[in-house]
């Protein structure tokens, strides 16, 4: 990590925030500036933004950790990741690649730190879905504020999905990726899992109608 010879690096890790917190624990706070967040704003952009034109005798790198990146922070951001001041080296993390606009993904380079998990079954038993087992499900979910595993689920619904034999088109796939972003954006998880619910039921009606 100390030998970034590029504008900087995007880095995918589980918790950023964590991550950060513990990057930093060794680093010269003059060398070294974190800017940490659960949401990136456009005012946290601005004193990043300044913050890059405060001079140092060395190196600088900029340590940027948020749950989620709001556009309009991620757009201010735009010309100083492509163009920063000398001396300055950028450190974005985040869980997800999609969590950042295609235009930042194409400025710096991404290194994939994620520590994959053997993930638990997801609530609901998808050989036997039906509506009324959506519906308690959702109603539940509607009291589930601040889930930290809420990626997790998702994914493991997907999982549970491809071994019970179900395919997607990449429509449907994209929607688990978009299920996922609106994870980071405190979306609430019953609008998360409605449409992925239902779409799954259908899905797995058709695999019975057709003998699968």
């Amino acid at each position: 990590m100390e030998n970034l010879n590029t504008n900087g690096h995007i880095l995918l890790v589980n918790e950023p925030l964590e991550y950060a917190t513990a990057y930093m624990q060794d680093k010269n706070p003059k060398n070294y500036k974190l800017f940490c967040a659960n949401e990136l704003s456009i005012d946290i952009a601005r004193a990043i933004i300044d913050e890059c034109y405060i001079a140092n005798e060395n190196t600088k790198t900029i340590v940027i950790a948020a749950n989620s990146y709001n556009i309009p922070a991620q757009n201010a951001l735009l010309k100083i990741l492509e163009e920063p001041p000398s001396g300055i080296v950028f450190l974005l993390l985040t869980q997800r690649k999609l969590t950042l606009l295609s235009t930042i993904r194409s400025r710096l380079p991404l290194i994939n730190q994620f520590h994959k998990e053997k993930l638990p079954p997801f609530a609901l038993d998808i050989a036997t879905l039906n509506l009324q087992k959506i519906y308690t499900y959702l109603k539940e979910k509607q009291k589930d504020f601040n889930n930290p595993h809420l990626k997790e689920e998702i994914q493991s619904l997907y999982l549970d999905c491809v071994k019970l034999g179900i395919s997607f088109t990449p429509n449907q796939a994209q929607m688990f990726e978009e299920a996922i972003l609106w994870s980071t954006q405190y979306e609430k998880p019953h609008y998360i899992f409605l449409p992925l619910l239902l779409m799954i039921l259908e899905k797995r009606n058709q695999n019975l109608s057709l003998g699968k």
